[in-house]
C-alpha cells in the first residue's frame, strides 16, 4: 500500500534573525499525512535513533505535563508511537492549558545542522505550533530556563524558526514532521541549548495540545543519522460471506501472524461479526459495515476497540493463538457493534451505562455463546460470597447468563438497546425481570452455592 505525502516548505529569511552564528536562509520543511506512513515525508527525514538529542537533558521550563502524558524522555528515545493515540509514547501539555516551554541541553556546544520534531494524533493534537530558540550558554544575562511571559530574546536566546503545521481545512490529524535546516546546507549555529516555545493548536479546543513523539538534533560532527524505516505494509481486505461487510486485517507490525489471521481468525470474524449484529439490535441502528483489525506493538492490553477499529497486541497474540486470541477478538467485535458512545449524538440527555454492563455483555457473548466449552466464566460454589454482579467481564457475564436463562430470554437485547440509546437505569431490571438488581444478585449467588454456575 503506497501513500503520497503532503509536504509544505517554508523559508524564513535570515533578516528576521539576529544571530551572527547563522548563515543563509533558514528553511522549515513540514510534512503531513493523515495515515501512518512511518514519518516519511520526502524532504523531511524520518526520525533518527542516534542523533545528538538522545544524549540531551530535557527540562520543562514552563507549563504542566498532562496526567496521561509520558515523561519528557520519550522525546529523545529514538522510538515512535505504536499508533495514532498512544499517550504513553508521547509528551503533551495538560488539557486546557496554553502549552509551555521545553529546554534541551545538549551538554556541550554543538554544530547544529538540523532540528526536527515529530507528532502523531488523529485529531487536533496532531499539528505542531512552536517557536525555536537557541543559545550557546555564554550569552550575556543568559537564562537557561525562562518562564512565560519572559521573551527569550531578552535573556540571551536567539530566535531560529517559527513552526506551524496546521491545516486550515481540517483538524490536521495524522502524522506531522518538521525539519529545520540551513538552506545553504551549513550549520544552524554553534549551540548547547534549544528552547521550544510551544503553543496549543487551538484556542477553543481543550484537547489542542500536540502529541509530540520525537525531537531530533542532528550534529554537524556526529555520526551519520540512523533513520527509522517503516515496515512494509501488509494490509489485506476481505468480504463477508454475503458480500455486504468488509473486514480489513493489517498485520504490518506482526508479519508472522499474517497466515494465521487469514486461515484461523478470518473465519471467526466472518461468522461472528454478523452474529453479533443480530444479537445486539436496536431501533434505527446499523452497525459498521467496515471493520479494521490491526496488530500493534507497545500497547498494554491484549486488544481494544475504538469506533470500527480493533487494535490487537502484536506481542500478546502470538502466545495465545491456541488459547484466548480468537475469543478476545470476539469480545472486541462486541464493542464495535455495541457503539454505546452513539447515545451522545442521538440523545440530548443520555444516561451513562456502567462499565460493568458494557464489558459484561461482551464477555457473556464470548464465554457463553462463542466458547462455552472453555468454561472460562464458570464460578465454583466456594466463591459465592466473594463475587458480585457488577464485577464486570467474566463475573458479570456469568450473572447475565443466569438472568437470561432463569428470568428473561430477551434481556440481552433489551439491555443493549437501553445502553445504546442512553436510557439505561437500574430500575429497568425490575421492569424486565420482576426483581431488583440486589434481589437478582442474591438469587444468582444462591445458584452458585448450589453448584449451578460452573458451566457444566
Amino acid at each position: 500500500m503506497h501513500f503520497k505525502s503532503a509536504v509544505r516548505l517554508f523559508v524564513v529569511s535570515a533578516s528576521w534573525l539576529t544571530s551572527t552564528h547563522l548563515h543563509g536562509a533558514i528553511s522549515v520543511a513540514a510534512g503531513h499525512h493523515a495515515a501512518d506512513v512511518g514519518f516519511e515525508f520526502g524532504p523531511v527525514h524520518p526520525p533518527a535513533s542516534n542523533d545528538a538529542a538522545t544524549r540531551a537533558e530535557l527540562t520543562l521550563a514552563d507549563g504542566r505535563k498532562d496526567a496521561g502524558s509520558a515523561d519528557l524522555s520519550v522525546l529523545t528515545d529514538g522510538k515512535i508511537p505504536g499508533n495514532e493515540d498512544d499517550p504513553r509514547s508521547n509528551f503533551f501539555f495538560a488539557q486546557g492549558t496554553g502549552g509551555g516551554r521545553i529546554v534541551a541541553d545538549l551538554t556541550e556546544i554543538t554544530p547544529v545542522k538540523a532540528v526536527a520534531s515529530y507528532s502523531w494524533h488523529r485529531g487536533s493534537r496532531g499539528p505542531q505550533v512552536y517557536k525555536l530558540y537557541a543559545a550557546s550558554g555564554k550569552e550575556k544575562d543568559f537564562d537557561p530556563s525562562p518562564k512565560r511571559p519572559i521573551n527569550p530574546k531578552d535573556c540571551g536566546w536567539t530566535p531560529v524558526a517559527v513552526v506551524d503545521t496546521r491545516n486550515r481545512q481540517d483538524a490536521g490529524g495524522g502524522q506531522h514532521g518538521v525539519e529545520i535546516t540551513n538552506q545553504g546546507g551549513g550549520s544552524l549555529g554553534e549551540y548547547r541549548y534549544l528552547l521550544f516555545d510551544i503553543e496549543p493548536t487551538s484556542k477553543t479546543d481543550v484537547f489542542g495540545n500536540t502529541f509530540f513523539s520525537e525531537i531530533d538534533v542532528i550534529s554537524g560532527k556526529g555520526p551519520a543519522p540512523e533513520r527509522f524505516k517503516a515496515p512494509e505494509k501488509i494490509v489485506k481486505e476481505y468480504r463477508s460471506k454475503d458480500g455486504k461487510l468488509t473486514f480489513i486485517i493489517d498485520s504490518t507490525h506482526a508479519p508472522e501472524l499474517t497466515g494465521w489471521s487469514e486461515k484461523e481468525l478470518l473465519p471467526v470474524i466472518q461468522e461472528w461479526y454478523p452474529k453479533l449484529v443480530g444479537l445486539l439490535p436496536s431501533n434505527g441502528y446499523r452497525a459498521a459495515d467496515v471493520v479494521t483489525f490491526e496488530y500493534k506493538p507497545d500497547i498494554n492490553v491484549p486488544a481494544y476497540a475504538l469506533a470500527n477499529k480493533i487494535t490487537m497486541n502484536a506481542t500478546w497474540f502470538p502466545g495465545e493463538l491456541k488459547r484466548e486470541a480468537k475469543g478476545c477478538v470476539v469480545h472486541e467485535m462486541g464493542h464495535v457493534v455495541q457503539n454505546y458512545w452513539r447515545a451522545q449524538m442521538t440523545n440530548r440527555n443520555p444516561k451513562p451505562t456502567p462499565g460493568w454492563v458494557t464489558e459484561g455483555i461482551c464477555d457473556y457473548i464470548r464465554w457463553f455463546l462463542y466458547e462455552p466449552g472453555s468454561k472460562g466464566a464458570g464460578i465454583a460454589p466456594g466463591r459465592a460470597d466473594s463475587v458480585n454482579y457488577d464485577q464486570s467481564y467474566r463475573t458479570t457475564g456469568n450473572f447475565l447468563d443466569w438472568v437470561i436463562t432463569e428470568r428473561d430470554k430477551k434481556l440481552l437485547e433489551k439491555l443493549n438497546a437501553a445502553a445504546r440509546e442512553g436510557t439505561y437505569d437500574e430500575n429497568l431490571w425490575k421492569e424486565w425481570t420482576g426483581k431488583t438488581l440486589p434481589q437478582l444478585d442474591a438469587e444468582w449467588k444462591d445458584a452458585i452455592r448450589k453448584g449451578r454456575r460452573v458451566q457444566d
